[in-house]
């Protein structure tokens, strides 16, 4: 297990006694949809979903160091099928970005922090060569915040979903940052974050 620690933030794997805070946005009507999935409306599906998310070792919770309190979660999953072949890369050389936050948080610089770090620590611990991640065209507020992360669009792939808030279909949208692209871009060199091996000295 590890933790990541950046200036007001602490990336760690999930532990059963979040559930409070996970329930909170894991439950609100803007958070779990902009990904394409239902926000939960039970809380003995969220219990079991959690579980599963404590057993994904890149899944990582957003705990604020200031009250101890998680507030989403950020994760560095497999590609998608056919990414392999796009990048010409073996499995363990990319992977992809998700990534959910509690809306009272929205437009505080939190998943820009909090992505910048697990780019940080993918490229320069993982040995990544490309880094992925995806929205949906409505999600404004997501595609920038992989913007000033780096990231780049690279395919669109049409009505992919049928998106919540208009009921109408929406594109989705890939982008990339790449290990050369990383090196080249000054706000990584000087940003600073903090890998431990071990969360047994967090809350």
């Amino acid at each position: 297990m590890k933790y990541i620690e950046t200036e007001r933030l602490i990336l760690r794997n999930y532990k059963e006694s979040d559930f409070d805070d996970y329930w909170e946005y894991a439950s609100q009507p803007n958070v779990y949809p902009r990904s394409g999935w239902p926000a939960y409306t039970e809380k003995k599906k969220a219990i079991e979903q959690l579980k599963r998310e404590i057993e994904r070792p890149f899944q990582f919770a957003i705990l604020l160091k200031n009250n101890n309190k998680v507030v989403g979660s950020i994760s560095l999953k497999p590609t998608r099928d056919g990414m392999l072949e796009k990048f010409n890369l073996l499995f363990n050389e990319t992977k992809e970005i998700g990534y959910l936050l509690n809306e009272k948080f929205w437009g505080q610089g939190i998943m820009t922090e909090a992505m910048k770090a697990i780019i940080k620590y993918g490229f320069d611990d993982l040995g990544l060569k490309v880094i992925t991640a995806g929205y949906f065209e409505p999600n404004i507020a997501s595609g920038k915040v992989q913007a000033k992360c780096g990231l780049k669009p690279f395919q669109t792939t049409k009505d992919s979903v049928i998106w919540y808030e208009t009921g109408k279909p929406a594109a989705a949208i890939d982008c990339e940052i790449t290990k050369e692209e990383y090196d080249k871009m000054k706000e990584y060199k000087t940003l600073k974050i903090k890998v431990v091996d071990s969360d047994s000295e967090k809350k």
